[in-house]
């Protein structure tokens, strides 16, 4: 098959997911990437036979800069509508079988799938959360005309994510927490096709372990930090805690696999994350993982076995951290039990074969 890739992903887990993705499936297929992106990231080339690369610049706002954010809001989402559309026509006029369209930083579902013309087949990794969870909506304590333009932005980009992903010919769930949230948000029904992990690479290693608790994620509120703040208020022992900020700081594959394998646990605490990454990675390098028994963490991790799913309560929390940091033992075999799970249900390998078959499928019909 001749498959053209295309993403508008920020450097993370689900960039890597990408690359991952056509690792596997250049095997057996011919692989183009075209991309949108501030600048262009020629580590990631070997990956595919062909790297089309559009620059793109959003205009930064952090907030205060009224003219900014309506800029944001009209001319730079049709300037994107615009290079969405000639990118299509350049993907229409080659001899692909098939387009594997992943999502947008800028619109969550990207444009170009309306202008596609051969099968294609979107990814979705979430929803538009920021326009479906309540947890996002803004306080009484902002002004009202504020709220007033948040919940239009938010009533206009919510349009334009559901037209965009009804024109998909199969919407691809990366969980079955995110399937359910797909039919609720679009009526659309959805496949779940697992991402994986790289176990050659997310390996256990004779490292000291001078971390007892890893986390991973911003300081926002839904990402679990206050959480594990609080937790570790009740901890009566003085503990090792390594936060790696995302959003902050960035951190390379190889750094961050010497972050895990320094680290005794890792925790997750993000509310409703659709899959999550992390839990496998660690998991991969033979490290317990703690998190939040809600959304794909029930998926990812077993409890007991390889990890512990709790509610969030800070008093749970911390007991469970310092029953491990004390039972060795149990450590040590959770460690080993989630390297044997990893690669038994979550290697990439396996999971591309599925994916291959879902193409053939979509392009036979």
């Amino acid at each position: 098959m001749r498959i053209a890739i295309f993403h508008e992903l920020q450097r993370g887990g689900a960039r890597r997911a990408v690359n991952e993705f056509a690792k596997h499936l250049k095997k057996n297929n011919k692989i183009d990437l075209y991309t949108v992106d501030g600048e262009d990231n020629k580590d990631e080339k070997d990956f595919f036979d062909n790297v089309f690369f559009y620059k793109f610049i959003p205009r930064k706002w952090s907030g205060g800069n009224w003219k900014i954010r309506l800029y944001k809001d009209t001319i730079e989402l049709y300037n994107i509508y615009k290079l969405h559309k000639e990118i299509a026509r350049i993907i229409n006029k080659k001899n692909y079988d098939l387009a594997f369209i992943h999502p947008s930083k800028f619109t969550q579902t990207p444009f170009i799938l309306r202008f596609l013309k051969i099968p294609k087949i979107y990814y979705c990794e979430e929803t538009l959360r920021i326009a479906y969870e309540s947890q996002f909506e803004l306080t009484d304590k902002i002004p009202f005309h504020k709220r007033m333009y948040d919940k239009l932005t938010k009533f206009v980009r919510k349009k334009i994510d559901k037209k965009n992903i009804s024109s998909a010919d199969t919407v691809l769930a990366n969980s079955k927490f995110t399937r359910k949230n797909i039919r609720v948000a679009y009526g659309i029904e959805s496949k779940v096709s697992y991402l994986g992990v790289d176990t050659d690479f997310f390996k256990p290693k004779e490292n000291k372990k001078d971390i007892d608790i890893l986390y991973i994620g911003s300081k926002d509120q839904i990402d679990g930090y206050n959480l594990l703040r609080s937790a570790l208020r009740l901890i009566p022992k003085k503990i090792s805690v390594k936060y790696h900020l995302t959003g902050e700081e960035w951190i390379s594959d190889m750094d961050l696999r010497r972050l895990y394998n320094r680290s005794k646990i890792v925790v997750c605490l993000a509310k409703n994350e659709p899959l999550g990454l992390i839990p496998l990675e660690a998991a991969a390098c033979s490290v317990p993982v703690i998190a939040l028994d809600n959304g794909g963490y029930k998926e990812t991790v077993i409890n007991e076995i390889t990890g512990y799913l709790i509610p969030r309560n800070k008093k749970i929390l911390s007991q469970k951290l310092l029953y491990l940091l004390r039972a060795k033992d149990k450590l040590s075999q959770m460690g080993k039990d989630s390297r044997i799970h990893v690669k038994k249900r979550w290697e990439w390998n396996i999971l591309t074969i599925y994916l291959e078959e879902i193409f053939k499928k979509r392009i036979a019909n």
